[in-house]
């Protein structure tokens, strides 16, 4: 006789079906019964279901079938499938489990300085990051308002992975969750994502707390509960199924003075730039692309105000003109 391939555990319709048999078995003894055979309509189960735990798994045998009937029984003893069953969803509450190490999310003393205002935001954020089950958050307005700022800051926090909508699809979401197990996943310009696998592996995610994986035709399942932070410049073509799993917030541009003193504590703290120079990058920075990014990449180049000129004249010489 072929052994059993327990694998079929990993699926959960198929799971559910030989917990069900299970049950009928264990009910027909508790009844004093000496049979251990069922039908389809005893564990309410469709036919192609069963013909993969008889043909494929080897769970099941057929012990009498006519033309109106077929009954079914378990090929190893039923505490065996007990047994199996019980040590799979022993490892399974496992996965999702968090430690009290997880429970709590670190933050750091200087979490948010470089932000500046949207105290009311920051308390939703702080607040989903301490809570026990996420909270979904979505970022929305123009460049320059701050949105990838804050979701560098949750990047900040172990267990976080950063992605960025226009490139996610090269490994696939999907891939990165399995590979990564990520606690937080912040995806910045999330409207730039237009695989529809992608759509389809956030949506499940931030519903049930799970990752479907398909192979070779067969579904497996993965636990993992994992906080979704991101942001976008529009909902225009996101579709409203994920917008609703977000809690939502439409973000106003930083005046000038604001974003000024916004990229200066970012290059100051993030990229330990010196105080005079910062600003003078800013200054620069605030009153033409306003783009904190460029700011970033203009300060990691430049130790001299003489280098921040010649290299910010030469990025706004190559920018993208508009008929691109």
């Amino acid at each position: 006789m072929s052994s059993v391939n327990w694998d079929f555990i990993k699926q959960p319709r198929l799971r559910e079906i030989v917990e069900r048999a299970l049950k009928y078995v264990k009910d027909l003894k508790k009844q004093g019964k000496t049979w251990e055979d069922f039908e389809l309509h005893d564990i309410k189960a469709e036919w192609w279901d069963v013909r993969k735990l008889v043909y494929e798994y080897n769970i099941f045998s057929i012990v009498y079938k006519s033309r109106s009937h077929t009954f079914y029984k378990f090929t190893v003893p039923i505490e065996e499938v007990e047994k199996h069953l019980n040590e799979y969803k022993f490892i399974e509450e496992k996965e999702i489990e968090l430690s009290e190490e997880e429970k709590t999310t670190e933050i750091p003393n200087d979490f948010w300085e470089t932000i500046e205002g949207y105290d009311d935001i920051k308390e939703i954020f702080l607040a989903s990051l301490k809570a026990e089950r996420p909270v979904h958050i979505l970022l929305i307005g123009p460049p320059s308002v701050g949105k990838s700022l804050m979701l560098m800051e949750i990047e900040r926090l172990k267990g976080s992975v950063f992605i960025t909508g226009g490139t996610s699809t090269k490994a696939g979401i999907r891939d990165i969750l399995i590979e990564k197990r990520p606690k937080y996943l912040i995806i910045d310009e999330l409207d730039k994502i237009s695989s529809p696998d992608d759509i389809s592996v956030l949506l499940t995610l931030m519903e049930s707390e799970r990752v479907i994986v398909t192979k070779y035709q067969q579904h497996e399942e993965i636990k993992l509960r994992t906080w979704v932070f991101a942001g976008a410049n529009t909902t225009k073509h996101l579709p409203p199924e994920l917008l609703d799993r977000f809690q939502k917030f439409y973000l106003k541009s930083y005046d000038e003075d604001t974003l000024k003193r916004v990229i200066t504590k970012c290059l100051i703290k993030r990229e330990h730039i010196n105080e005079e120079l910062a600003k003078y990058i800013a200054e620069k920075v605030a009153s033409s692309s306003g783009s904190v990014r460029e700011a970033i990449r203009l300060a990691r180049i430049s130790t001299t105000k003489e280098d921040v000129d010649r290299y910010f004249s030469i990025m706004k010489k190559y920018r993208q003109p508009s008929f691109y």
